[in-house]
């Protein structure tokens, strides 16, 4: 065993810069595969060259009029690409929606994709670190169907906090805590968000929430869960466990049709 370790160790030595060297050639090949060589290459050069730890850099992205904004050295990169590059929620579906709402909307990529991709949709981006919201603001400004909410979605309203403001940008999570707590804000269920929006209904739920998923599906979704068209989770089991048998208890008692996308589950119900 120990010879076989000296040799696997060897040949990862061998293997690790050449690795490098092939991720940093197939980013720029991705770039200019999706936006051209020159769009491409400008976007991933303002991303990746030069950078400076959360240097907030400007971009623009093919078919859509907006102007952009990220930090470099943080993960609004591999959102970018995500949403951008990657097209993650790129889909067909059988109606146009006119209710989303986008759940941990991080620096507001994701609201702005489905503002772009459905114009005459009410779009919902709730999104609860103040770093974070800010570039949302900024992100979503030049979408007049987007309104923003700097809080979190639970499963009622109550006051939360930011347990984990050090973590990387794109994994922060909540817990419950008193009003008069540093840091405190307040929280909604998605039933309380439907009626502060003056909906009937979600047409298009994005979750992305990091571990909260426990709480929204634990109780009281019975009056909005079986009014939801098209459902979009990513569950965070090792950030919450448990929560990936609350949730699909929850959605069980409905008939959705589930498929997976990455990290992604997107449940569309069959009888909304």
């Amino acid at each position: 065993m120990g010879l076989v370790r000296t040799i696997k160790d060897i040949a990862n030595g061998i293997y690790a810069p050449i690795q490098s060297k092939l991720k940093l050639y197939y980013r720029p090949k991705q770039y200019i595969k999706k936006f051209g060589k020159e769009k491409g290459l400008a976007l991933y050069h303002n991303f990746y060259t030069d950078t400076t730890p959360e240097k907030e850099v400007s971009f623009q992205v093919d078919g859509y009029k907006s102007t952009f904004y990220l930090r470099q050295d943080t993960s609004d990169v591999p959102t970018f690409q995500q949403i951008f590059l990657n097209t993650r929620y790129e889909m067909d579906l059988p109606y146009t929606p006119k209710t989303i709402i986008d759940g941990g909307a991080n620096i507001g990529f994701a609201s702005a994709f489905f503002a772009n991709k459905y114009p005459d949709a009410e779009i919902l981006a709730i999104e609860p670190d103040s770093s974070n919201f800010g570039l949302v603001n900024k992100n979503t400004q030049g979408f007049p169907n987007i309104k923003t909410l700097q809080s979190a979605i639970w499963g009622k309203t109550t006051s939360l906090r930011i347990k984990n403001p050090d973590f990387e940008k794109w994994a922060f999570e909540v817990e419950e805590t008193d009003d008069s707590a540093e840091g405190a804000f307040q929280a909604f269920s998605i039933a309380d968000l439907i009626d502060k929006m003056g909906w009937k209904s979600v047409d298009f739920l994005k979750l992305d929430i990091e571990g909260s998923e426990v709480n929204v599906f634990a109780s009281g979704y019975e009056s909005w869960l079986p009014h939801v068209k098209l459902l979009i989770v990513e569950l965070h089991e090792k950030m919450q466990p448990g929560c990936t048998e609350v949730f699909e208890k929850a959605v069980s008692r409905y008939p959705f049709r589930k498929t997976i996308s990455g990290e992604n589950l997107i449940y569309v119900n069959e009888n909304p």
